[in-house]
């Protein structure tokens, strides 16, 4: 039996060969995405995915060691789709802003798989962490209150801190996959949010009809209508934000318009041009 020495010159031997032949494949599915990029496609395909998890757990039937090695090349599509999003559109989070009802929440959530991101809906977060709804949080407490205590979660969000983002961090080598991160309406009331916001990020605000908005279940659009609020916010939001995308069409116009401004940003971002802010360059 080889002894404990000679066995671990054999992992390092292999781990270089492993080493130099990662390299070559996220060179590989750089250009790949630089690919699609260029002519437009889909960045990512799930029926490749699938196709390519059918034929590992095919090929690996039978092995001893079969679920570690799945697990493994698992982790590496995945890693390699993150590398496709970051490169095609950045590493910066992103930030959707907007009156209560525009569809942020479900906009977000259908942009993170897209462009392969985590998802954080900031209502949602603060009725877990709070263990109380925003609407609640307004009519017990006050909207001060529930202001100082959006703001607090909006800090701890932004320094990811909160248990999904330490969860990714901690699988992906920390940092690696950004965030789409959809805000309550009122996030733009207190000035403090801004630099909170616009600190390594993007801040897309969505723009939708008034007439579009409902105050069903929204205690500051009920108490004040949707026009008083709008014209409370309006200012706000078009100075908190980088970019305006209208929600007035389909769902899927909407995303299109904002993967097609993340690109632009993205590139005038790594061209950096002096004296020129993002709405500038786009």
């Amino acid at each position: 039996m080889k002894d404990l020495k000679e066995l671990r010159k054999e992992i390092d031997a292999v781990d270089a060969g492993l080493l130099e032949l990662l390299k070559q494949r996220f060179d590989i599915t750089e250009q790949i995405g630089e690919y699609k990029d260029r002519n437009n496609q889909e960045l990512f395909c799930p029926e490749r995915e699938e196709e390519k998890k059918k034929a590992l757990r095919e090929t690996l039937s039978g092995y001893k060691n079969s679920k570690y090695l799945e697990s493994i090349l698992c982790a590496l599509m995945d890693c390699s789709k993150y590398q496709q999003s970051n490169n095609t559109y950045g590493t910066q989070d992103i930030y959707l802003i907007g009156m209560p009802g525009c569809g942020k929440s479900t906009i977000g959530r259908l942009l993170a798989e897209r462009i392969q991101r985590d998802f954080t809906d900031m209502d949602v977060l603060f009725r877990t962490t709070y263990h109380i709804t925003p609407s609640a949080c307004i009519r017990n407490k006050g909207e001060d209150e529930f202001r100082t205590m959006e703001s607090e979660l909006l800090k701890n969000t932004a320094q990811k801190t909160d248990s999904i983002s330490k969860e990714r961090a901690a699988s992906f080598g920390g940092g690696v996959r950004s965030r789409i991160i959809s805000c309550g309406g009122g996030i733009v009331v207190k000035e403090e949010n801004k630099e909170v916001l616009k600190t390594n990020s993007i801040v897309i605000y969505i723009k939708r009809d008034l007439d579009k908005l409902t105050s069903k279940g929204r205690p500051l659009s009920e108490q004040n209508g949707v026009e008083k609020l709008f014209s409370q916010r309006k200012e706000k939001y078009e100075n908190f934000s980088d970019l305006t995308v209208e929600n007035n069409g389909t769902i899927e116009e909407c995303l299109d318009s904002i993967i097609n401004k993340i690109k632009l940003s993205s590139r005038a971002e790594s061209k950096p041009l002096c004296g020129i802010d993002i709405k500038q360059r786009i």
